[in-house]
């Protein structure tokens, strides 16, 4: 599955309501429908499912804002370490509310498991993905 098919599907799947309830911690459920904005709280699983699905370390870094660096909280993204490119899909969660990403202030690291954390591993699985 290629990387534009992947990132169509987990779009698709912030649009429903039983995903965000799976997913979402409740305080993000909330500012997710209060926002009205479907990806908004699930930039970290997002990352990390596009992360695992399309070559790992090997291509992406993992960066996050910081919460205490940002006074929207923290965020998370990829960056293709071949191109530099920012990937990321959640963007809108911010943009859409006239509020620009800080993406100097992140901060290249890792994932918290070796395989999918429990987020990423709901969301892989309801958005079709494995």
């Amino acid at each position: 599955m290629d990387l534009d098919e992947i990132i169509l599907k987990l779009k698709k799947a912030f649009e429903r309501d039983d995903v965000k309830r799976a997913i979402l911690k409740p305080e993000w459920y909330k500012k997710n429908i209060e926002s009205g904005v479907d990806s908004t709280g699930f930039c970290y699983a997002a990352s990390e499912v596009i992360y695992r699905l399309t070559g790992g370390k090997e291509k992406w870094k993992k960066v996050a804002i910081p919460e205490k660096e940002w006074e929207y909280g923290g965020h998370c993204y990829l960056i293709n370490k071949e191109t530099n490119e920012i990937l990321d899909i959640t963007a809108d969660q911010n943009t859409s509310l006239g509020i620009e990403i800080p993406y100097d202030k992140g901060i290249a690291g890792g994932f918290r498991t070796k395989n999918y954390g429990n987020g990423a591993k709901l969301l892989v699985k309801m958005a079709g993905l494995i």
